[in-house]
């Protein structure tokens, strides 16, 4: 089936269960599937059709979820953009994906035509106001299952943001696993406090509800107190977000408890995370917290613990591989298949496997092997019973707060600055965001700091900007000449006096 197509049925068997929920809109599923047929019909009449690459450029809103579902529909291509894109940003990946039209709202939509993108642009609020059934079918293209669904863009361990393509066979069968993790029906109501141009959020989220036929629930903004207040008002029974977010909340609740009773389960994902941390959200918020590892590469769904594993697995774990994808630990030196109890690469394959990052064929051949399996970069090791345990990152990619950072592209900024002679950009430990960017310098000329960090902000988005700046003589080095990273990144935690 194709994610428009799910939604058909959802609508056939739920049609009055609320749908969206959020900024004084509210609408049933008879209603979204309605609604996105008309907006499909608008997005037609603009010239998009099956292949269309639209990229949207929105806050998370029960419109642009709407407009997702008709370019669905219509068999385009949706790629959801990052809020926080800088113009060079923006380019890149109008470029590196090929993007015809951006829908872009408020704010987003005057800045984009500041940039002056090669792109047509088109305003939100043209396809999803004043929206009814359509009264005649209109003859316009449609989805198949095998047609690429989504393009996101995530950050390898070097280099700009990749452009990864996934299928609507790929997302559906990845977000009905997900539900099943979550044993999510249409009485459950998720609170979306996670951006939709991640992977967790768009699948395990938004469409696993969908799926289901629970409600989508948007809160107005997404900081702390904002959305324990939207929990407690819509009664929330779905509450899945990053680790930093996690801990935003439990500051936030000590402050200003509220009535979160109606919080059911949730899953957790997106970075590494303390026991302690696990351990007192679940006996804060009361509820059923579901440990998981997803990656875009894999439509963001590998593996999840289920409702009833007890909470010596929750603790220690991230559950079993999804019935979608099969899969194994390798060895890192020689890629063989390791038995139970031994590390190695987390590999998988399967229909939620990506079909390949958008025109970057040696990329795609270096992330999935000639036998389907995808090499997510990742270590783990499995137990008898088939539970993974995840024990850390062969990539150099820094995980900050969910936001995947690739150094080198931080580091390409800086070495266009004649006072820098060496950089290097790695992840350094962080109570709150479980990582923090660091940039190490070697300077030719006197700079500071805050000059190191305004280059970046000039250029990328925020949470890129290095929070901590290294002035340095030199670089430790391996014997090949390459930088020691593991011994350059135990000076800098030794210096910044990080325990």
């Amino acid at each position: 089936m194709t994610i428009g197509q799910v939604l058909g049925e959802t609508a056939r068997r739920f049609p009055g269960r609320p749908a969206l929920i959020g900024e004084g809109f509210r609408c049933s599923y008879r209603e979204l599937d309605e609604y996105s047929e008309c907006a499909a019909d608008r997005l037609w009449a603009q010239g998009v059709g099956r292949g269309t690459h639209v990229g949207v450029w929105a806050n998370d809103q029960p419109a642009a979820f709407l407009c997702f579902c008709a370019v669905w529909k219509l068999g385009a291509v949706l790629l959801p953009l990052c809020t926080g894109y800088t113009k060079e940003e923006m380019l890149h990946c109008v470029q590196a994906a090929d993007i015809d039209v951006i829908v872009a709202d408020g704010e987003y939509l005057e800045t984009l035509r500041r940039f002056e993108l090669p792109v047509k642009i088109l305003p939100l609020r043209t396809l999803t106001e004043n929206l009814s059934p359509p009264t005649e079918k209109v003859e316009r293209s449609e989805a198949r299952c095998e047609d690429m669904d989504t393009i996101l863009f995530t950050s390898g361990s070097t280099g700009k943001a990749k452009p990864v393509c996934t299928n609507h066979l790929a997302r559906v069968n990845t977000m009905f696993a997900q539900a099943a993790a979550l044993d999510a029906d249409e009485t459950d109501i998720f609170c979306m406090a996670l951006p939709m141009y991640h992977c967790f959020s768009l699948t395990a989220m938004a469409l696993a509800a969908v799926g289901v036929g629970a409600c989508l629930c948007f809160p107005p903004d997404r900081k702390g107190r904002t959305i324990l207040r939207t929990i407690e008002k819509e009664r929330c029974t779905v509450l899945t977000a990053v680790p930093t977010l996690f801990s935003v909340l439990l500051k936030r609740y000590r402050e200003e408890p509220c009535d979160l009773s109606s919080l059911q389960t949730g899953m957790i994902g997106g970075s590494t995370y303390s026991p302690q941390l696990y351990q007192e959200i679940c006996r804060t918020f009361d509820f059923t917290l579901l440990p998981s590892l997803g990656q875009t590469e894999a439509s963001a769904g590998i593996t999840s613990c289920a409702i009833d594993d007890p909470p010596e697995l929750r603790l220690t774990t991230v559950g079993r591989f999804f019935q979608t994808v099969e899969g194994c630990i390798r060895s890192v030196r020689t890629g063989e298949i390791l038995p139970p109890g031994e590390e190695g690469e987390i590999c998988v394959r399967g229909v939620s496997v990506m079909l390949g990052y958008y025109h970057m064929p040696e990329a795609t051949k270096e992330a999935i092997d000639g036998d389907g399996w995808l090499h997510t970069g990742d270590l783990g090791k499995l137990d008898a019973r088939g539970y993974l345990t995840y024990t850390g990152r062969k990539k150099e990619l820094i995980i900050r707060g969910g936001e995947n950072i690739a150094p080198g592209e931080i580091e390409n900024i800086l070495c266009e600055d004649p006072r820098v002679d060496v950089v290097k950009v790695i992840g350094v430990p962080d109570r709150h965001y479980t990582e923090e960017v660091c940039a190490c310098v070697v300077k030719r000329e006197d700079m500071t700091e805050d000059e190191v960090r305004e280059l970046v902000r000039r250029r990328a988005a925020a949470f890129k900007i290095p929070r901590y700046v290294l002035f340095m003589d030199s670089f430790p080095l391996l014997p090949n000449g390459k930088i020691d990273r593991k011994t350059l990144q135990k000076t800098a935690i030794e210096r910044l006096s990080i325990h």
